[in-house]
């Protein structure tokens, strides 16, 4: 009887104690950005769009958020990719965005895009008024 109730409990144990992890597939991943399309002038107050190439790890992965810090006259910019599902194409594809910017003030600005680690493109903007 004690055996029955010993592997009774083991069982429970096994059956409640070990819980399958959930299977979340879901995350986001800084990817190398390339602005393909860009005017070298602009007018202060103008809201004009950057054409940008990026790059997705599987075909799971689509265009997730830019982050962009300013500082001055220079603005960097980082676009992390949205990984969403599980079965996904293992294969390295090129894909396309826009992104928009404005800036206010008359001056050259310098608008930096992540590629790799403490790499960066850079582009040159002139705003006149």
């Amino acid at each position: 009887m004690k055996k029955l109730i010993v592997i009774g409990l083991v069982g429970l144990l096994v059956a409640f104690g070990c819980k399958k992890p959930d299977e979340n597939c879901d995350e986001q991943k800084l990817t190398a950005a390339f602005v393909f399309d860009y005017p070298d002038t602009v007018s202060a107050g103008e809201a004009f769009v950057l054409g940008v190439n990026y790059i997705v790890e599987n075909s799971c992965g689509d265009v997730g958020t830019f982050e962009g810090e300013r500082d001055g006259n220079t603005l960097e910019v980082q676009l992390k990719v949205a990984y969403t599902g599980c079965d996904c194409e293992n294969e390295f594809e090129e894909k396309t965005v826009n992104y928009p910017v404005i800036f206010e003030e008359v001056g050259t600005y310098e608008l930096k895009f992540w590629v790799a680690e403490n790499t960066f493109e850079t582009y040159l903007i002139y705003v006149t008024e």
